[in-house]
């Protein structure tokens, strides 16, 4: 019986090292399965928080990257604003000064056609007063004309001193009967013409060689030389 009883505390005691040794074998599977897999939480932590800070750092980059090429094309933009705005302002400088340039040069060709014009009219009005002059002094026929007048007062002595009043009022009835300029012609001779109250004058143009006219005249009392005949020579 004690046998019997040895066997089976022998037995138990088998079981219970069996259990225990079962107990520790399912602790340690149970402690390698927990470590495993924090082990492995740990490595994807890592992991994962290796690859989200290499993805943050290409991100950063590739953000430092865009804002640097948008810097870049913003630069490149005001670049080429400013050379666009510089072409602009030389483009509208130029077409400035092309304008004043034209405005300058319609100026002066409207100055110069009023120049022009002015100097016709001034010439034609030089014409015309000398045609006016010329168509006056002229006269009619041999004895149809008028005394020239005068500025003499009191006994009329003909004088033949050249330059002096009666001498170039004899001069002023030679230029009204032949039609030229008292004043360029050219006097050949100044004469009596026999007598104290008739004189001679011979006279041509500025560009005549010799004498082209000789009007005879006679003093009329207060009134000046008057031409009577002209002879053309």
């Amino acid at each position: 019986m004690n046998n019997s009883r040895s066997k089976m505390q022998s037995k138990k005691r088998k079981q219970n090292i069996f259990l225990n040794a079962s107990i520790a074998v399912v602790f340690l599977l149970i402690a390698g399965v927990s470590a495993f897999i924090f082990l492995g939480d740990n490595e994807n932590q890592a992991a994962e928080t290796e690859e989200k800070t290499i993805a943050e750092q290409v991100q950063e980059n590739a953000g430092i990257q865009d804002e640097s090429n948008g810097n870049e094309n913003n630069d490149n933009e005001n670049n080429e604003l400013t050379a666009s705005e510089i072409e602009s302002d030389e483009s509208e400088s130029d077409e400035d000064t092309e304008s004043e340039n034209a405005a300058a040069s319609e100026d002066k060709e409207e100055e110069e056609e009023a120049a022009k014009k002015k100097e016709d009219k001034k010439k034609k009005d030089e014409e015309k007063k000398e045609s006016d002059s010329n168509e006056e002094m002229a006269g009619p026929e041999d004895g149809e004309w008028k005394p020239v007048g005068t500025k003499q007062t009191g006994e009329h002595v003909s004088s033949y001193e050249k330059g002096s009043v009666d001498w170039n009022e004899k001069l002023k009835a030679a230029a009204y009967a032949t039609g030229l300029d008292m004043n360029s012609m050219t006097v050949w001779w100044v004469g009596n013409d026999g007598g104290p109250q008739n004189s001679v004058v011979e006279v041509s143009s500025p560009s005549g060689g010799a004498p082209e006219y000789r009007v005879h005249m006679e003093w009329v009392d207060k009134k000046g030389w008057k031409p009577v005949k002209v002879d053309e020579l």
